[in-house]
């Protein structure tokens, strides 16, 4: 690693800058000469920088948001730009990204997440359970089912079953969290609906009654500050339920103005997410829309962070839009992002983003996203040899490291250790399903989860080795990857519960694996190897497949406390800090 810069405090300083602020950018280098290139209004500058100790550093103004910028080193011939040495200028697309604030809290700087579905995790009060027959969702009864009963998954039986998760339970089980290691709970919607899921709510001021309602939530959110734990919401701007008053009164009276809130057609049908009638999206061409879902005084996006939400996880973030479209999608995030830090300055908003985050990212609207495109799906496949759809796929070490670093090195600088990283979550298959029980693998698969830079998020269950109940021979992530928790401790895979706590703690209580950089190490068939590095701090980190010998500087084994250095036989994780 001759060259090196990334978001540290040596390398950028202030982390957090302003518009407009006098910032100063450094080049860990061992030359003695270079240039800042600069893209600025168009046109590229090239800015001479200073020697320093340790490297090249420039002052300069942030001039825009995000700052596009890359490196020439005279003397080597060549430009260091976000992924790495080139000979000739990159495309602006290679350059770093600096973004200027509003951006990240630092506390959910590699933070540790925990993903609940409410229904699912525990029942704390049964006398708020929803009854068999209590109402029709998508005209069939909803069902109770009782806790360890399993799922069904025919057609249309996914949202109708309830087995009484509730807040309370959640309450009930902090000390499990606390101990467990989370320091952020994210939870599915928690708003009144007729289905299990409510990503189709009928109201958005109010917590589900059957959830405990809004005592609940007040008491959760209480509890959570008191441990210095966070909360993060699900928030689904893009549509609503078609129970929802508004809705409601748009089709019946084409002339009310909440008709103006919603995209309807010639023919009668309306905008809705994928097309389900239940969902009908938000037409934020409206200003009605904005001014009740997003900027009003009692707009949810407001109501809740002052109701002591800490953030908001965005359903679908990318879709949000005029028309049934996602015109003018960035203005609407930067929006929600401004309205929610105007509630709270440390609020954190980050979207769902299934695919190519970049272009959202980059327009300086979030905080982050979940980490799909450039984490989980790569890795999984890589592990599993199947993709999120069940189709079989043939995704090589390289190709697994190509695609992390690729998206790694495209983000703007602040938001690579906030991207919510995960390898399970409600819509996709639960990872150790996808592996075939094989608990190695998914150990592995953990590992990398919680080495990697970003926030890792935990799916409930996982950290006791959770599966699914479907055969593997049907493939299916919704609705069997929301089982309900086993509180039967002889249930547990208590290795993989050890293990997980292991990891967790090494993240917070590592620097470089919590905060730090990334860089390349090694890749062959059987072996993705990377670099962590922090402020003078480096960690090793090796995923191998199959026993793979390794050559090590003298280091510290991170998973046992052992010396170790010189030629060392590896299977599964390995972490090493090099002793300096």
């Amino acid at each position: 690693m001759r060259h090196y810069h990334d978001w540290e405090p040596f390398c950028v300083d202030p982390l957090r800058p302003e518009l407009g602020q006098e910032i100063t950018l450094r080049l860990k280098t061992p030359a003695k000469e270079g240039f800042l290139i600069l893209e600025r209004y168009g046109e590229v500058e090239r800015r001479p920088m200073k020697a320093i100790a340790g490297g090249l550093e420039i002052r300069l103004p942030l001039y825009s948001s995000p700052l596009r910028y890359c490196f020439f080193l005279p003397q080597e011939k060549t430009y260091l730009t976000a992924d790495g040495l080139r000979g000739a200028l990159p495309r602006y697309d290679k350059f770093f990204h600096l973004l200027a604030q509003p951006t990240v809290p630092d506390w959910a700087v590699g933070a540790v997440f925990y993903q609940i579905f409410p229904d699912r995790f525990r029942n704390g009060n049964p006398h708020n359970d929803p009854q068999t027959g209590e109402w029709l969702y998508q005209g069939r009864p909803i069902v109770k089912k009782d806790w360890d009963e399993p799922l069904g998954y025919g057609p249309g039986e996914g949202p109708i079953q309830h087995y009484g998760g509730d807040l309370e339970g959640i309450l009930e089980k902090l000390d499990y969290l606390q101990d467990l290691g989370v320091e952020v709970l994210y939870l599915n919607p928690i708003l009144p609906s007729g289905s299990n899921h409510r990503y189709d709510a009928r109201d958005y001021l109010n917590v589900d009654p059957h959830l405990g309602g809004n005592e609940a939530f007040d008491r959760l959110v209480e509890a959570l500050h008191r441990r210095g734990m966070k909360l993060v919401l699900d928030g689904v701007f893009n549509h609503i339920g078609n129970s929802h008053p508004d809705f409601q009164k748009a089709l019946h009276d084409p002339t009310a103005p909440e008709a103006g809130q919603f995209t309807f057609y010639a023919d009668g049908s309306y905008a809705a997410f994928f097309g389900v009638k239940t969902l009908p999206k938000l037409d934020y061409a409206n200003p009605l829309t904005v001014e009740r879902w997003l900027d009003g005084y009692h707009a949810p996006v407001r109501h809740w962070i002052r109701k002591g939400a800490d953030g908001w996880r965005l359903d679908v973030a990318h879709q949000m839009g005029e028309g049934g479209t996602d015109r003018r999608n960035s203005e609407i995030l930067r929006l929600i992002k401004h309205n929610s830090v105007e509630e709270n300055p440390e609020a954190l908003v980050f979207g769902e983003l299934f695919f190519d985050t970049l272009p959202t990212l980059r327009a300086h609207t979030l905080d982050g996203s979940m980490h799909y495109a450039g984490f989980a799906n790569p890795l999984m496949e890589w592990l599993s040899g199947k993709n999120v759809y069940g189709w079989d796929v043939a995704v090589s070490t390289e190709e697994l490291w190509e695609t992390l670093w690729d998206h790694y090195t495209a983000l703007p600088l602040q938001l690579r250790q906030s991207m919510y990283t995960l390898i399970s979550s409600h819509d996709i298959p639960r990872a150790l399903w996808r592996l075939k029980g094989d608990v190695e693998r998914f150990k592995l698969a953990l590992g990398i989860l919680l080495t990697f830079p970003g926030a890792p998020g935990l799916y409930y269950g996982d950290e006791i080795g959770l599966d699914q109940a479907n055969p593997y021979t049907d493939w299916n992530g919704d609705p069997m990857c929301r089982g309900t928790f086993p509180w039967d401790e002889r249930r547990w895979n208590k290795e993989v519960l050890t293990w997980t706590k292991k990891l967790i703690w090494l993240k917070k209580n590592t620097p470089a694996l919590r905060r730090g950089g990334l860089q390349p190490l090694q890749v062959s068939e059987k072996l993705l190897g990377y670099k962590r590095l922090y402020d003078g701090e480096e960690v090793w980190v090796y995923a191998a497949l199959e026993p793979t010998e390794v050559q090590l500087p003298q280091a510290e084994n991170l998973l046992t406390g052992q010396r170790v250095g010189g030629s060392v036989r590896l299977l599964g994780l390995g972490i090493f800090r090099l002793l300096r």
